[in-house]
């Protein structure tokens, strides 16, 4: 009898430590939080966000009552879901998986109804609407953030402060779900998701003074960008132009190409006599200020490539992160590469690591421009 005790005991005592080692094992459910600006939504299955194909795509209810001014309609009938401000609005098939722009500008774009809710691709919308995301690690998950020029808070600021809520809208939504059956060994678990597609920026910038463009090259991968140089700034350029010419950078020439062909091939010319007196080198790469349908025809026939840019911030550049956004929309639309013209050498020193930074984090790798870069940009201009 005490034998029939004491196994009865060690029975139950095996069951208590097995109930009290197994709770605090219980695997950790990865989420997608979603917040607007500084507006965390609820936290539930059917407005979770999701990954497909490298895109990710947000509920129609996380881009209306906001900051953003969007609004949502939907036509069941005709299988349609718009988002719409003003003067704005994109029009999306569900059923041909393409978009339509109220200008009548048309995207290979797939929105994607499961019940009420409406998911659609944030890299377009954001494209669209002039808006910007952050994807970001967090307890229990990550945070998938969009933004306007309306937002307050930084990223870390926004996700230290919005720390207890997340906390609390998971704890809620923990309590709402229903377990998963699963074998006791394997832990139930959402996986990480999909890395984003490789995408490739070819990057260009004009050099207007020697020391701001040996900076800017001291922080790039050798050949990783091209420098363009009107003739004025080649005369005081001498030490710059031989070493983009010893390691492989790349050297273009800005032209006034106003006064018609034969006026500007005279000024390609002049301008690459200066560079071969400096580095002994010549460059067929060139950008054409002003220039007619005409001259740059004669131009390219000529011998020479004449430089078309995907994205032009010479003359006006957003912040880094949308800079970032836009990058790798048009590099999404454009086949997985862009060409970006940054502007003056001087200008982009202060954003240039934090720029670098944002493209490496959307798996975007600065490259050399090329002339066969050059005519694939050339055919897909309009993106």
């Amino acid at each position: 009898m005490r034998k029939g005790r004491r196994f009865v005991s060690l029975v139950l005592s095996i069951l208590m430590l097995l109930a009290l080692v197994s709770e605090p094992s219980r695997a950790v459910r990865m989420v997608i939080f979603t917040a607007a600006n500084e507006k965390l939504y609820p936290l539930t299955d059917e407005t979770m966000p999701f990954w497909s194909n490298g895109n990710v795509y947000v509920p129609h209810t996380a881009l209306i009552d906001n900051d953003f001014n969007i609004q949502f309609s939907r036509n069941r009938e005709r299988g349609t879901a718009a988002l719409y401000q003003l003067r704005n609005g994109i029009t999306f098939d569900l059923n041909a998986g393409s978009a339509e722009s109220r200008s009548g500008q048309m995207y290979i774009a797939q929105a994607v109804e499961r019940g009420d809710i409406i998911f659609f691709p944030l890299s377009l919308v954001c494209m669209f609407f002039n808006l910007e995301y952050s994807y970001t690690r967090v307890t229990y998950g990550y945070l998938l953030r969009i933004k306007n020029e309306s937002v307050i808070l930084s990223d870390p600021v926004f996700i230290d402060a919005a720390g207890p809520s997340m906390t609390q809208r998971y704890t809620q939504y923990e309590r709402t779900e229903t377990p998963a059956v699963s074998e006791p060994s394997v832990p139930s678990q959402t996986p990480p998701p999909p890395a984003p597609a490789e995408r490739t920026v070819y990057l260009a910038f004009e050099s207007t003074d020697a020391a701001s463009s040996e900076l800017l090259l001291s922080r790039l991968s050798s050949g990783s960008a091209a420098f363009l140089f009107t003739p004025q700034a080649m005369l005081d350029s001498g030490d710059l132009l031989r070493r983009l010419s010893v390691h492989g950078g790349n050297v273009a020439l800005r032209i006034d190409a106003s006064g018609g062909a034969e006026d500007a091939l005279a000024r390609i010319r002049e301008a690459n006599e200066l560079f071969w007196s400096a580095a002994s080198a010549k460059t067929r790469l060139v950008l054409l200020d002003g220039a007619s349908s005409e001259t740059i025809l004669a131009v390219a026939e000529a011998g020479y490539c004449p430089l078309r840019f995907h994205l032009d911030y010479s003359e006006n550049r957003p912040g880094v992160s949308r800079v970032c956004s836009q990058i790798l929309a048009a590099a999404d639309r454009s086949g997985g590469s862009c060409s970006v013209f940054l502007g003056a050498d001087a200008a982009a020193l202060d954003t240039l690591s934090a720029l670098l930074s944002g493209l490496s984090d959307g798996n975007c790798t600065p490259s050399r421009l090329n002339e066969t870069v050059l005519a694939a940009a050339a055919n897909s201009q309009n993106v």
